[in-house]
């Protein structure tokens, strides 16, 4: 797998593509390949490879789709705004599961934490591929190089047989596998937590706040804080307020009525 970045390196990796665009844009090669052609063409070889696991590719998006029942799973790309002619094609792959039950319990529900104002549906799941794969981290990949695009399309293959298709072969699963992957270190809960809430789950998606709450202990102790704050003198208004990780999931639970055990 391509080695992923750590936030510095990645920090510093940005600044110096960023100063290397500016200078290609003043002195373009019109005979370089352009990086949408770059990437497109790599694309292609990843589409074939995955077809057999019923992805389409979308050009509008660009992205690969695939519905199953209640979900539909999807590999976003997402150029890199520093990609240059002949010198940089860069992608960054993002991984998204959509629920039309979450999305269909959202639009029922009063507050503006459950059903954030938004122009798309918020999705059970999201992360970029790197996170998902071991070593992880943020990753990217170069199609750039014509003599190589074939290797770099056969890691990102390898990649998403690594990471993305465990995951959505999870959602797939019963309702305690789809839960298990709130534990493992998500940012945001929030999605898979409604998700079993928008089946009838909420003894279980207390369960999996109970179990992420105990793995963090400053998330915890926060949490328990906006709790009392908002129990007290209700839930803040959508967006008036900091939206840290635990005063959002306080307001998220207040607003569900999730309960956690004070331990």
């Amino acid at each position: 797998m391509v080695d992923p970045q750590s936030f510095l390196d990645l920090v510093v990796a940005t600044a110096r593509q960023k100063h290397a665009a500016a200078k290609a844009r003043q002195n373009p090669n019109p005979t370089a390949e352009k990086p949408r052609d770059a990437i497109f063409d790599a694309l292609h070889m990843v589409g074939k490879a995955i077809a057999d696991q019923g992805f389409s590719f979308v050009p509008s998006g660009p992205k690969f789709s695939r519905r199953s029942g209640d979900f539909t799973f999807a590999i976003y790309i997402q150029s890199d705004r520093n990609n240059a002619a002949g010198q940089r094609a860069a992608i960054w792959v993002h991984v998204m599961v959509n629920s039309k039950s979450l999305n269909a319990w959202r639009k029922k529900q009063p507050s503006d934490w459950i059903r954030p104002k938004s122009s798309f549906p918020a999705p059970v799941f999201g992360s970029q591929l790197g996170y998902l794969c071991a070593p992880f981290g943020w990753v990217e990949w170069d199609f750039v190089d014509s003599t190589k695009r074939r290797s770099v399309a056969d890691d990102l293959i390898a990649s998403l047989r690594r990471g993305a298709f465990p995951l959505f072969a999870a959602f797939e699963g019963e309702p305690e596998d789809i839960a298990a992957i709130a534990n493992q270190s998500l940012r945001w809960p929030e999605g898979i937590l409604g998700y079993l809430l928008s089946i009838g789950r909420a003894s279980l998606a207390n369960e999996v706040l109970q179990a992420y709450l105990n793995e963090q202990p400053e998330v915890w102790r926060d949490f328990k804080r906006h709790c009392s704050q908002f129990l007290e003198n209700g839930i803040p208004a959508y967006g008036s307020v900091p939206t840290d990780d635990a005063r959002s999931l306080a307001a998220f639970a207040v607003a569900t009525g999730l309960s956690v055990n004070d331990s």
